[in-house]
């Protein structure tokens, strides 16, 4: 149902915090195809194990930090609940794009 999108005024603080996710992950990613949109591209949603084997999900690291943002597309994502829980915390924060 949602799509996550970069704001372009934050889209370097985000390309930064994806690089110290791979970085700390050593490379090793999950990427997890949940289907395609209506303009085809595939929406997928991006992980890796952090310390102690705890899965990160990348997504929710960039809406909790709010560097990005949801925005419906038509894809039925499985974790959309906790998208929409991790883009509450930057708005309550008020960070990011929700400054």
């Amino acid at each position: 149902m949602y799509n996550l999108f970069l704001h372009d005024a934050l889209a370097n603080e985000a390309k930064q915090k994806l690089f110290k996710l791979v970085a700390a992950a050593d490379n090793q990613l999950i990427i997890i195809p949940v289907e395609k949109d209506n303009q085809g591209r595939t929406v997928a949603e991006v992980m890796a194990y952090g310390k102690g084997e705890a899965e990160i999900s990348f997504q929710e690291e960039l809406l909790k930090s709010g560097l990005a943002k949801t925005r419906k597309s038509g894809v039925e994502c499985p974790n959309n609940l906790a998208f929409e829980k991790a883009a509450d915390i930057a708005k309550a924060s008020h960070i990011g794009v929700w400054k």
